[in-house]
């Protein structure tokens, strides 16, 4: 059966006691329509000053809770992606508090999107290829309490793991009567680390079939993607790759988006701001290793095909 939940009411919080907006069997396919991370606030067009008096309270926004017929604890839900949907816009933004380099950026910024099919070419001299996900898909916490949508755990959550995206299935333990799954924080595209803070964060819906697993027990979240790790688009040209080597791995990654920060600027002559915010969208962090100690390396990757 196909079931619809809209966004007319979400959540800010992970909190057990909300009653469920919906029951499902297990089986059963549902369309959520999910509303931006900051629930309906940025509206396009809106301007840095407007966006700095947004309630911040209010990231992310959760679309649920849904109970899952004869879930229980101990059980776990396999979540398979099937669709999203964007709605044509998406927003960007630095936050100099919470961003990867507080040290370089220091006051807020606010980009907007036009979202055209499959990509966007609202940066000058870029074209980026959408890739949407959930950054938030998590069943509700054991624990009592309304706690912020922030950290993720073992329930799932805000784990921003771009590769969530159709085709994929999701496995999450069930932790509460009826699993009550959430989702939110939907991002039309957005590079392995989300460097900025956001990626681009977009309101959207996507359709997810959800199962009580009889085959797979996990007690953390567990994802089987497709081999299509890429957006098919960059496939096709070379990567820019920012090796960076040292003792601390934060410090490499930070010294990698640097280097592909300045690489932007002079490559498509975008402001620093814009070049962050592209690498929040578009460079994939990766560690490559770990084990030639005193130095760890990690090697950001920006793809060529970005570039028109």
């Amino acid at each position: 059966m196909l079931h619809f939940l809209d966004k007319s009411v979400t959540y800010n919080a992970w909190d057990n006691s909300l009653p469920p907006r919906i029951t499902i069997d297990p089986g059963d396919t549902i369309r959520i329509e999910m509303e931006d991370s900051s629930d309906g606030q940025v509206r396009p067009g809106m301007d840095v000053e407007a966006f700095k008096k947004i309630d911040f309270e209010k990231i992310h926004a959760l679309t649920g809770p849904i109970a899952i017929k004869g879930a229980r604890p101990g059980d776990t839900l396999r979540i398979d992606i099937l669709e999203y949907e964007h709605k044509g816009w998406a927003w960007q933004s630095i936050n100099p508090e919470k961003c990867f380099l507080p040290d370089d950026f220091h006051d807020f910024y606010l980009h907007h999107w036009t979202l055209d099919g499959g990509r966007t070419r609202s940066m000058p001299g870029i074209e980026l290829a959408l890739h949407p996900f959930a950054g938030i898909i998590g069943v509700q916490r054991s624990e009592p309490g309304a706690f912020r949508t922030r950290p993720p755990g073992p329930y799932g959550g805000n784990m921003d793991v771009k590769h969530l995206t159709a085709g994929s299935s999701l496995f999450l333990p069930v932790l509460v009567e009826g699993g009550m799954l959430c989702a939110g924080d939907a991002h039309a595209a957005q590079g392995d680390g989300e460097v900025s803070i956001n990626g681009l964060e977009a309101p959207m819906d996507v359709t997810l079939r959800i199962t009580i697993s009889d085959t797979t027990s996990v007690k953390d979240p567990y994802l089987l993607t497709t081999p299509q790790l890429l957006p098919p688009a960059y496939a096709c040209k070379p990567f820019h790759a920012f090796i960076a080597s040292g003792p601390d791995l934060k410090e490499n990654a930070q010294d990698a988006v640097r280097r592909a920060i300045d690489y932007l600027g002079k490559r498509a002559g975008l402001s620093p701001e814009q070049a962050f915010l592209v690498c929040s969208a578009a460079l994939d962090l990766k560690l490559s290793q770990v084990v030639n100690q005193p130095n760890f390396t990690v090697t950001g990757y920006l793809p060529e095909a970005i570039f028109v």
